[in-house]
């Protein structure tokens, strides 16, 4: 029988306010999950690093999935929340989140550069395996024979390395957003979705709100549109 003490994971419609909290939370366990990677690194305790350092990318991967469920867009709202949960589809972010400290950070960089810097990065299954590697022994065949897996036995400092360098990439770039913030948001993509306007083409009238509520500053989504208008052209 289920303990009825265990709360249910919720799936259901998410406010402004329970989008806000949800997030905040999210991003500062993030923030947690990778000092504990920096910890774990400078112990030289490196597959646990790694591992930790996969588990922060995995929770900052949370910020874009609950906004998504608060706009709805796509009336996708289930299937967002079981890609919440699900380990592959938060690592998803990774290369993208890359990609776009890359644009932000050296707009001068070329486009299609900082694709090619982005796509260097560990698929959401290449991930997953590192990370199950990196904290379970297992029992393996190799050329018809058994061999004992046993994660320190491997050099991992290197994979490590590289995985705390991009959660820190992912992790410490995003801030908390207020309700209110969230409510401009949330405002324009149900009026786009109303007037049948994809999102690109409300973006301009959203990001014009929030900048003269200062929610966002000047500056800070220039490489966005600079690559909307580059993909606009491009189709």
């Amino acid at each position: 029988m289920a303990d009825p003490d265990i709360p249910k994971q919720y799936v259901g419609v998410l406010d402004p306010h329970r989008a806000a909290t949800a997030m905040q939370a999210a991003r500062l366990n993030a923030v947690e999950l990778l000092d504990t990677a920096d910890l774990l690194f400078n112990l030289k305790r490196f597959p646990h690093s790694l591992a930790f350092s996969i588990l922060a990318i995995e929770e900052a991967g949370k910020l874009v999935i609950l906004q998504g469920i608060l706009l709805d867009l796509g009336g996708r709202r289930a299937q967002l929340w079981r890609s919440y949960r699900l380990h592959r589809a938060k690592t998803e972010i990774l290369n993208p989140g890359i990609f776009s400290r890359v644009r932000a950070t050296f707009p001068d960089i070329p486009f299609e550069q900082a694709q090619e810097i982005a796509a260097r990065g560990p698929t959401p299954d290449e991930l997953e395996a590192s990370k199950q590697r990196a904290i379970y022994s297992d029992c393996l065949e190799h050329a018809g024979s058994l061999v004992c897996h046993l994660p320190k036995n491997l050099d991992w400092r290197h994979a490590a390395w590289e995985r705390l360098n991009e959660a820190r990439a992912i992790v410490l770039t995003p801030r908390d957003r207020s309700p209110e913030e969230l409510e401009v948001w949330l405002k324009h993509t149900t009026a786009a979705r109303a007037s049948g306007k994809s999102l690109h083409e409300v973006l301009p009238d959203l990001h014009k709100e929030l900048l003269d509520k200062g929610f966002v500053q000047e500056g800070w989504w220039d490489t966005i549109f600079t690559d909307l208008e580059r993909q606009t052209r491009d189709d």
